[in-house]
């Protein structure tokens, strides 16, 4: 990494808001929310306020369709969470398909710096046939799979349009950069108010090894299974995590001194 670089990446750090809820990575979601044990709307409501979020639940009726596809709670892309600190992004997902069920399985976590709809990132979540990788490793992506869906309700084995690339499911191609966090689990608990299985899984993704060119700016994070018959994704806006006025003072600063140093190398 360049010097240039490097203090970016500080920057970055530096004006994350240190003080919040800290994540551990070991597939509890205690982390993230709190179940009152009975099943109700605010079950899906993060603990940490700076936590962004999204939540996909079924609408009820038969529940067969969900978005773009059909399915069920068996294929229910439910909700997603996203924080960063100093050190990491963090994410988490629920959703009612059982990673070890056959036939479809769960795709991997992507990011989309700049918000160009290219994802530039993925974070594996299962070493399986239906991308590369191990759980946990990072991949810069060079080409992702995609579901079964040209557009909601349209059916294509093999899509090609801008609706299908926007829904990534799993890597198909990069360069991994590492590793991550990575754990998941059945919850055995009541969530929501329309019952059904749901399983939990959370992962984090060390900024070190992130381009410091896409920390700046904002992001999507993104999440489905290998058929995409559901999907959830969550920009946080300005980055998941506050800055404080003190730490952004001081970012400012340090951008000053990144400006004058490069006028010294010149």
């Amino acid at each position: 990494m360049r010097p240039g670089n490097k203090l970016l990446a500080t920057i970055f750090a530096l004006t994350c808001s240190a003080g919040t809820q800290a994540i551990t990575i070991d597939g509890g979601w205690a982390d993230w929310i709190t179940l009152n044990g009975v099943g109700s709307a605010d079950d899906w409501i993060p603990n940490d306020p700076s936590v962004k979020y999204m939540v996909d639940d079924q609408s009820g009726g038969s529940g067969d369709y969900l978005n773009p596809g059909y399915g069920g709670q068996a294929f229910d892309a439910e909700a997603i969470y996203v924080k960063k600190d100093s050190l990491n992004i963090y994410v988490a997902v629920i959703t009612g398909r059982n990673p070890d069920a056959t036939g479809w399985r769960w795709g991997d976590i992507a990011l989309d710096f700049g918000l160009d709809g290219t994802y530039e990132y993925g974070l594996v979540t299962r070493g399986d046939s239906e991308g590369i990788g191990l759980a946990g490793e990072i991949y810069q992506v060079d080409e992702w799979n995609v579901g079964i869906w040209d557009a909601p309700d349209d059916h294509n084995p093999n899509p090609t349009t801008d609706y299908a690339n926007e829904h990534p499911t799993s890597i198909q191609a990069g360069t991994k950069l590492g590793n991550g966090g990575f754990a998941h689990s059945p919850m055995n608990a009541v969530v929501g108010v329309l019952g059904g299985d749901h399983y939990f899984m959370e992962a984090s993704i060390p900024i070190s090894i992130l381009d410091a060119q896409y920390l700046t700016g904002p992001f999507m994070a993104h999440w489905t299974m290998g058929c995409a018959n559901d999907w959830v994704e969550v920009d946080p806006p300005g980055g998941s995590v506050p800055v404080s006025g003190s730490l952004s003072l001081f970012g400012l600063g340090l951008l000053g001194m990144l400006g004058a140093r490069r006028r010294q190398m010149m």
